[in-house]
């Protein structure tokens, strides 16, 4: 979705500071709310807060760094936008960057990646912080044209689906790297493959569907990620409860 976003920035508006705000607020505090939900279903660990701080924020900065990945990989494999093909490659995108976002801050350091909870929590922080982002971006448009209940819709449409489909994609993805937290290198380089390849696909239903959207679709679509959500919980708690033997 991000080259999408970028391509509806190029026909809005002048920016302006001011509208700029009030789109960065109404895209952070959705993504705060779940990222405090979800830090609350993991409560067993504490882990260092500037750790998910700086998880959340290097998470709204993945938004640039997919973007180019995204056109750069349309040209190399001839993507026309819209297409399955495209919609899954250019998910599976989104999660490396944000997966690779959580490794850089946390999961490559064993002091605080020490529980196989704590991939779940990180790579949480970063999945919010890039729907954050986006959230603001697709906020930018309607905003500068002065229509805000197009921006209170959109806002509201973010905050129960494309916010939760990061969460969805990126908690499934962690789901199976906790899983093999305590298998060998191997194994652990096994899941996390699955888990990306499930991830990928989570995400292009749902914006696959978003493109054909119509009233149906859209209902369809967020069933979907709720659905998923629910499957995400009942999981964490399995992941909760792994044990090293």
């Amino acid at each position: 979705m991000a080259s999408y976003l970028i391509y509806q920035l190029q026909g809005a508006p002048l920016f302006t500071i001011e509208t700029f705000a009030y789109a960065l607020i109404g895209g952070i505090l959705p993504a705060v709310f779940w990222l405090w939900f979800w830090m609350h279903e993991a409560n067993d660990h504490k882990e260092p807060r500037d750790i998910i701080f700086l998880s959340f924020v290097i998470g709204m900065c993945g938004v640039f760094v997919v973007y180019p990945l995204q056109k750069i990989s349309a040209g190399v494999f001839n993507l026309k936008d819209g297409d399955l093909p495209a919609i899954y490659i250019w998910a599976l995108i989104e999660e490396v960057v944000k997966f690779g976002g959580a490794w850089f801050i946390a999961l490559k350091n064993p002091r605080v990646y020490d529980h196989p909870i704590d991939c779940f929590i990180y790579m949480m922080s970063v999945a919010l912080g890039f729907a954050a982002m986006e959230n603001t971006l697709f906020l930018l448009t309607p905003l500068f044209r002065g229509d805000m209940i197009a921006s209170v819709m959109t806002g509201t449409a973010r905050f129960m689906g494309a916010s939760l489909l990061h969460v969805a994609a990126s908690g499934v993805f962690s789901i199976f790297i906790g899983y093999s937290f305590y298998k060998g290198k191997l194994s652990k380089l096994s899941w996390a493959f699955i888990g990306l390849l499930v991830a990928g696909i989570i995400h292009t239903i749902f914006n696959y569907i978003i493109v054909i959207s119509d009233e149906q679709n859209m209902f369809i679509a967020f069933s979907f990620v709720w659905i998923s959500i629910i499957l995400l919980i009942l999981s964490l708690e399995k992941v909760k409860k792994i044990k090293q033997f």
